[in-house]
């Protein structure tokens, strides 16, 4: 049977690789025809450090679906802290990036110092840096938080003295007097009553006013507390927790 005639009873995969034998892998080394051309593959992290930006617009949508991918890791990743690298301060060049998930679970940047090289975890006080960058051929600057010990926190301000961060007294719990609330439901009672008519009274009468003093209520001076709520109180709980 000719080799044509073979062909004829062939599956499309048998004929496939009878046809590549015969014509392509002739020599050895002729299976470098075959492999698929890599130069142009793009990893994920080529694609995330190729449409990175520090801060993303939230009222923009992205264009393409590597911006969505690159704008979908940046909002994993943990924004309260910054991570730095402070081996140029004498320059006055200090690089920031954000925290992974590692790095949170684990304290770093928040717990222990913000210097990527640095461990300590002992008086840690936080800075606000205006950080200035290049993206896109635009400069931008953005306003972030970074916490270090006293030693990374003076080469954070060996140029320059930055802005330090502290926590906000707590304020007293706002208090309002029982006398203001009556006055409000006095009012709001007035307005719902309907006017009453008048009573006759006969034209010689007297009104007589009573000599006994005015008996005081007990809850006269009573101060009632302003209940927060469940915001407020979560919003003071992670003011304490992040600062």
């Amino acid at each position: 049977m000719s080799f044509r005639s073979q062909l004829r009873y062939m599956n499309p995969y048998d004929l496939h690789k009878t046809l590549v034998n015969e014509y392509i892998l002739k020599r050895p080394g002729d299976t470098k025809l075959l492999r698929r051309d890599t130069a142009r593959d793009r990893t994920d992290l080529d694609v995330i450090r190729e449409n990175h930006k520090f801060l993303w617009d939230d009222t923009t949508t992205p264009d393409t679906w590597e911006e969505q991918f690159a704008k979908k890791y940046y909002d994993k990743l943990f924004k309260e802290y910054c991570i730095g690298d402070l081996s140029r301060y004498k320059e006055n060049k200090i690089a920031l990036r954000w925290r992974v998930e590692q790095e949170v679970v684990i304290g770093k940047g928040q717990f222990t110092c913000g210097n990527k090289i640095c461990t300590s975890n002992e008086a840690l006080r936080t800075w606000e840096v205006n950080f200035a960058y290049k993206e896109d051929g635009e400069k931008k600057n953005a306003l972030v938080k970074i916490r270090l010990c006293p030693e990374c926190s003076q080469k954070l301000n060996y140029v320059s003295k930055k802005r330090e961060v502290k926590k906000m007294k707590q304020k007293g719990p706002r208090r309002l007097s029982t006398l203001g609330l009556r006055k409000r439901d006095e009012d709001g009672k007035e307005k719902n009553e309907e006017p009453k008519a008048p009573e006759s009274t006969p034209s010689n009468s007297t009104l007589c006013t009573s000599s006994e003093p005015k008996e005081e209520s007990p809850w006269e001076n009573i101060k009632v507390e302003e209940s927060k709520s469940r915001d407020e109180e979560m919003e003071e709980y992670l003011q304490e927790l992040l600062l």
